[in-house]
């Protein structure tokens, strides 16, 4: 399964971005030069560590050699923002997801354009692979999420269902179930194969933000604008916990490499580590201004010094 990484400007093994700079200024490690144009959204690592690609509000995204910063490739295509940037799991391929209501397929060698993912009719929020790269996984505006072909980019399935925008979804390990995350209140957890619906996840009161598997794939954890987080049996779609603490919109959660733990980021300006079975506030990290976007384990799921070992 490929493990998404994110720029290392700080040193701590768990990291966390925000709106600003926190209070401790870290210097980074490295600077990638002046590209962009418009500010960027994302930034992710290849599997192996020696490519990162971009996204960003300009139209493009582009593809920087890790080790030195170097420009690899500059992804034109676009007409409207670049949401989002992922490789797959070998790092042969990147998929993007634009406001231009596509997806795009790109030769992460090459930089050259594969394939345009046609169908939404509003802004595609989020493209992501299944483990093997076989498979792409759209959300939209449009109130659908969408399953493409990575090779030939021919649409396989449309998942029909939520009442608004769907924010972002991702695939279980085995690439055999879908979980869907909307605003519409609800996540909602489908057969990849067949599209069918299998549960709908209910009981948030605002906007479901993102919508995770755990390694095993036997629980899901969603973030809402309603101050929670809930953890969820991936198997029936019963409720198992609901997180609370924050006390404004949690913005994105992600379980350790175990699947014991779960990171929370929130507009509250802080993130926090709970106990993934048990459902218990483990560690609050505050010292950002303003909004924490996202918080994420390493590779090993430890923490920065101050978190549990």
């Amino acid at each position: 399964m490929q493990i998404k990484k994110y720029f290392h400007i700080l040193s701590l093994l768990i990291f966390f971005t925000s709106i600003h700079l926190t209070k401790a200024q870290v210097k980074p490690e490295l600077v990638l030069p002046i590209g962009h144009t418009e500010s960027v959204i994302s930034a992710v690592y290849n599997v192996t560590g020696s490519q990162i690609v971009t996204a960003s509000l300009d139209n493009t995204a582009r593809i920087w050699d890790a080790e030195s910063g170097k420009l690899l490739h500059t992804l034109v295509g676009h007409t409207d923002r670049v949401e989002s940037a992922e490789f797959n799991a070998t790092g042969s391929q990147i998929v993007t997801s634009s406001w231009d209501n596509t997806a795009r397929i790109w030769d992460a060698e090459s930089g050259e354009l594969l394939h345009t993912l046609e169908g939404h009719t509003d802004i595609v929020r989020s493209a992501v692979y299944n483990a093997t790269g076989g498979q792409i996984l759209t959300t939209s505006d449009d109130t659908t999420a969408r399953i493409w072909d990575a090779e030939s980019g021919d649409l396989l399935n449309t998942l029909k269902g939520h009442t608004k925008w769907v924010n972002s979804a991702h695939f279980n390990a085995k690439g055999s179930h879908i979980v869907t995350a909307s605003s519409d209140r609800t996540a909602r957890i489908w057969d990849a194969s067949t599209g069918k619906l299998l549960h709908t996840l209910e009981g948030h009161t605002s906007s479901v933000y993102s919508a995770e598997y755990n390694a095993t794939g036997s629980q899901i954890v969603t973030t809402s604008s309603d101050s929670t987080a809930r953890i969820w049996d991936a198997s029936t779609g019963k409720l198992l916990h609901t997180l609370v603490g924050h006390t404004e919109g949690v913005s994105s959660a992600h379980y350790n490499a175990k699947g014991s733990q779960i990171v929370t980021a929130s507009r509250d300006g802080t993130a926090r580590i709970w106990d993934a079975e048990s459902g218990e506030l483990l560690h609050t990290f505050e010292g950002h201004w303003d909004w924490v976007i996202s918080a994420a384990y390493n590779a090993k799921g430890s923490q920065d010094s101050n978190g549990p070992n």
